[in-house]
Parts: C-alpha cells; structure tokens; sequence
C-alpha cells in the first residue's frame, strides 16, 4: 500500500470506475470498482457472492467468507454480542485496559504507539470477549505475525497459516473446557453450531476484531498528531464523538478494499460488463472520498455527517462490530492524549512506513517523544482510568 493511494484512486472514478486489473492471486478476470453509488450497489447486490467458487484454503472459510443462509445463520448467533448496548457493557474494562496499557510506557518519554498501545488494545478487547485469560493468550506481537503472514503473505505462508488455525483450535477447546459468562460459552450452550463452526466464529472475531481497529487508531493518532485544532476541538468536548470517528473512519478507511465478491451471473457495474465467475474488488477507500457524495472529500471535517460512510461495509456483510470499533477508538484516544497531552511524532510524517498487508492500511509504526509521567499512585478500580482520561 502507497503512502497517498488517493490521487490514484480519484483518477480512476473519474476515468474509468469499473476497471479490469490484474491480480495474480484470483484465476480469471478481476473488476475494481471506485466509486460510491457503485461500490454501495454492489455491497448489498446479492448476485455477488463471499463465498469462492473454489476455496484453495483446506480450513473452513470466515463468516465474512460465507453465503446465506449459513452466513445469515451464524450472523444471528453472535449478534446480539455487538448490539449498542452489550458494547456499552465492556467500557469500564476497555477503559482500563487503555488506562493500564498507557502507564506501560508513560514514565519513559518515547514509545511506539503502534507495538506499544494501538495494537495491543484491540487484540485485548478481542480475547476479553472471547473469555481467555492472559494465561492462555499468545503476545499480540505473535498473534498478529501469524495472522498477516499466514493470511496475506504471497505466496501463502502455510506454516503461518497452520500456526493460526492451531491458536484458534486451542483457543475453541479451551472455552469448551472451561464455560465462562463470554460469546464462546453462550454459543455452545445454545447448541446451534455444528462441526467446526466455533473455530469459525473464533477465527472471525480475532480476525476482524482486530484488523480493522489496529489501522483505524494508528491513522487517527497520526492525524491528530498533525492536528493540534482538530484534536483540542475533539478532546475538549465541542465535538460529538460518534459523528467524529464516522469522519475519521471515512477519510481514513482502514480497509481499503472490501472481501472478494464472486458475480454469480453476467451483470453490469456502472458501464463495464462483468461475466459470471469473475471477481469484484470494491474500493471502501475510493468511495469514501468520491467528490460526488461528500463534498470536499479530502478534508477533515468533524461537523459532516459522514454516517453513509462505508468504511465498515454495507448490507448483508456490514460489519458487526460497528459500535464496539467506534468505543475502543473514543477510549483509546482520550486516554492517550488525555494522559500524554504532549505527545509529538518522532519522525517527519512522511516517512511513516504504511501498510500491515495488502488492502488495510495503517501505520507500522509510530515512534513518539512526550514528557515521562510519574507512575500513578494506586487507587479503586475505575478511578485510574478516569484520572488517566483527565488532562494534566
């Protein structure tokens, strides 16, 4: 991924918005498409399937990589684990651990918020809700390094990929071992799933629990260290924290391109002709910032209503995990900056190193200066997170 794909990307809504590109890793022809009314057509077109023709991958797809009505089917067993108000639930705890996770680094003067807090953060939050203690977890550091390299190295790293899917397996027995008051235990409880289906939720929520907020919170904290009036406008409460993470989620996606979608019959896509069996990429980056749905499109600007934003998806396939996205990003910025109000980027902004993998983009690392903090005296749970929230 490009440090600036989106001149790259302007010119081809303007030029050609349905266009044939090559990709070595999918057989036959291959579409990407650029620009907002087509990109959230093509999102909710059900003749564009998830699910491959062919799955070269010997382990069972992701949720994000099945069809309905199976896909309908899981979606529904965890649903009501990211409802608004089961994610106000895990405040408190997302709250300290942001809180705990800042005091790791505060009293030392540098740091990089990407291997110290913004990747950390999310993959806690993920195995929180999975119910697996510390113990049993690996670093994220290793997590993530079996995730990228399996997922989306090319070629496949199988040994990587094999690793994934022994953590996630280790991870499904454990809980099958040991019921907690987590997703996991309701979901074998309720006797809905068959085969291998825990493994597939497991593999989902690690997955997409933390790809998406990891680039999310390392571009939002780049900009707002650009940014001095934008972040004191945000920090200091004149501005709606829900409609400014939906801007920040739309100037910045964090995935760029959507899940491969499959044309199950010939169709047409703005003016090109797509046959059936050939691949759809749907540029969530591109569309978020086409002139002819928000107007100044480069621009940061907490006051638009950037709701229609498609960052996390549209329709059937629309992220779940929404609301718990949006909270992890509140917290985690308030409590950084609230905490180290001086933090200052340690190297020139343009030579930010982007890119985890293919298609997400998002800072690989964030080496800051900042003034060392005192460690904080102990106090009541809750407390701590609400002083590190305070400025100083």
């Amino acid at each position: 991924m490009t440090a600036d794909p989106y001149p790259g990307y302007a010119w081809l809504r303007e030029h050609d918005p349905v266009c044939p590109v090559d990709d070595p890793h999918v057989p036959g022809r291959t579409w990407l498409v650029t620009r907002y009314d087509d990109v959230r057509a093509c999102l909710a077109d059900r003749r564009l399937g998830n699910c491959a023709p062919v799955n070269p991958d010997p382990h069972p797809p992701g949720l994000s990589n099945l069809d309905d009505p199976e896909h309908a089917r899981l979606r529904r067993l965890i649903a009501a684990a990211f409802t608004p108000a089961a994610v106000s639930r895990m405040r408190d705890r997302i709250t300290r651990t942001c809180a705990h996770t800042v005091e790791s680094f505060a009293g030392r003067g540098h740091a990089d918020l990407v291997a110290e807090y913004t990747r950390e953060l999310p993959v806690a939050v993920v195995h929180d809700l999975l119910g697996i203690p510390e113990a049993e977890r690996a670093p994220a550091a290793d997590v993530l390094d079996m995730w990228y390299r399996g997922k989306f190295q090319q070629p496949r790293d199988e040994v990587r990929l094999a690793e994934v899917w022994d953590y996630v397996r280790r991870l499904a027995a454990y809980k099958r071992s040991h019921p907690g008051d987590d997703l996991p235990t309701r979901l074998i409880e309720s006797g809905a799933l068959t085969g291998d289906e825990l493994e597939v939720m497991v593999m989902t929520l690690i997955g997409a629990g933390h790809i998406t907020t990891i680039q999310l919170l390392g571009t939002t904290v780049l900009r707002l260290l650009g940014d001095p009036g934008g972040r004191a406008a945000l920090l200091g409460g004149d501005v709606d924290w829900s409609q400014a993470v939906n801007e920040l989620l739309r100037l910045d996606s964090p995935d760029h391109v959507a899940e491969y979608r499959y044309a199950g019959e010939d169709m047409t896509i703005g003016d090109a002709r797509v046959g059936k069996g050939d691949v759809v990429l749907l540029s969530l980056a591109a569309a978020n910032r086409d002139p002819n749905r928000f107007p100044d499109p480069d621009a940061l600007d907490f006051t638009r209503d950037a709701r229609p934003h498609l960052a996390l998806g549209h329709g059937p396939h629309a992220c779940l995990g929404s609301h718990l996205v949006k909270l992890e990003t509140e917290i985690a910025i308030t409590t950084l900056f609230g905490r180290l109000p001086d933090l200052a980027l340690d190297i020139p902004s343009g030579e930010v190193d982007w890119g985890y993998a293919p298609t997400f983009r998002g800072p690989r690392a964030l080496p800051v200066t900042f003034t060392p903090r005192e460690p904080m005296t102990a106090c009541p749970p809750g407390e701590a997170a609400a002083r590190a929230n305070s400025p100083r």
